[in-house]
């Protein structure tokens, strides 16, 4: 392990064939008012002009190691060995960061010694570098001290480029990325620093994340997407922390996890269902969520065995709420008019659906998510 450096931070940057917008990236380092950084740019196996890029700049503070394609979690952790920082960032080569990123983020840690974490705001930026959302303007703001029951929700710090973690809660705890986990990477991360430290907010503008088509989310499968989201998700239950989780977050996780991640996996899903973790729900709350997944196969004229059984249980869970009641009795007797009903029950919730920042940037493929 290097000596850390008192007061330094290091700006850890992996990057694979990133030659369209790395200048600007590194630039944008090299403009920042605090003056005590370095850059570690790890290369993951680029084929194109990056190492040139990064040569062609003289700053001592930029450190660069090539190393051979293993992915972007690995790059990360080979960076975290490398640095030598009291303090730890990062920064995607298609990014870049707000002139006073740095400074504010290091001046709210020192100013409060009893978190291990601070992050800034941040703007979803189009392929041109137009902002068009600010992180805050899409998720939960302002979040402090323990975050954990909201984290597990929503990844609210936009991308680990507004983030700065102390190193000595890193060490101490011996958090590193999980190499298991292709994308969704940091938002692991820093559900497990969230287990162990408190988090505290800037409203500086510390980074700038350009969403574009050639993008990692973008272009990385569906399906390895969802297996590292359903990795993260299935860590969060193991944890002994998730039992303590308050009602309402549980809930949305549960419903994030069964309805978004989950579908298609009846058996899976039905796992779930029987797990302690969902059974700590109130009887309420599991009712409404197991009803749920049920409409969403009825919905699709699919699984319905498993609809009537889900629906069922669902009843005994919650028997006086005449919602449930009226879905298991109409799935029974007309599955028909069943759908009809759940069709404008679905009409009604689709009403409130919140416009993904990939809309807005011209950047959209499904519903990729970038976290």
């Amino acid at each position: 392990m290097n000596n850390i450096q008192p007061g330094l931070a290091s700006i850890i940057m992996p990057v694979y064939n990133g030659e369209q917008y790395l200048r600007q990236a590194i630039d944008s380092v090299l403009a920042q008012t605090c003056p005590h950084w370095e850059l570690v740019v790890v290369d993951d196996g680029s084929t194109d002009s990056t190492s040139a890029i990064v040569h062609s700049f003289s700053d001592e503070r930029i450190r660069y190691t090539y190393e051979q394609n293993r992915g972007q979690t690995t790059a990360l952790n080979r960076g975290l060995e490398l640095a030598r920082g009291e303090y730890v960032t990062t920064l995607d080569a298609d990014d870049w960061l707000n002139a006073d990123s740095l400074q504010a983020r290091v001046d709210c840690l020192a100013a409060h010694e009893e978190s291990g974490v601070a992050y800034g705001d941040g703007y979803y930026s189009n392929a041109a570098g137009k902002p068009v959302l600010s992180f805050t303007g899409h998720m939960p703001s302002g979040q402090q001290g323990d975050v954990y029951d909201t984290l597990i929700v929503s990844p609210f710090y936009g991308t680990g480029a507004a983030v700065l973690v102390r190193r000595q809660i890193l060490d101490q705890f011996q958090i590193r990325y999980d190499e298991a986990i292709d994308w969704c990477q940091d938002w692991d991360f820093y559900i497990r620093l969230a287990e162990k430290t408190s988090f505290v907010f800037t409203p500086v503008i510390a980074i700038f994340y350009r969403l574009h088509s050639s993008g990692m989310t973008l272009t990385m499968p569906t399906g390895r997407r969802l297996e590292s989201l359903l990795r993260l998700r299935f860590k969060v239950l193991e944890s002994p922390r998730f039992l303590a989780v308050l009602e309402g977050q549980k809930a949305a996780f549960f419903y994030d996890l069964l309805i978004k991640d989950l579908h298609e996996r009846v058996r899976d899903q039905d796992r779930v269902f029987e797990s302690p973790a969902f059974r700590s729900l109130s009887s309420p709350q599991a009712s409404r969520l197991q009803r749920m997944t049920a409409i969403e196969y009825l919905l699709e004229k699919k699984q319905l065995n498993m609809v009537k059984k889900w629906l069922g249980a669902a009843w005994i869970r919650a028997p006086f709420d005449p919602k449930t009641a009226l879905a298991a009795i109409l799935c029974h007797l007309s599955p028909t008019l069943a759908q009809k009903v759940a069709r404008k029950w679905k009409h009604a919730h689709d009403k409130n659906a919140q416009v993904s920042p990939f809309e807005l940037a011209g950047a959209s493929q499904g519903s990729a998510n970038k976290v």
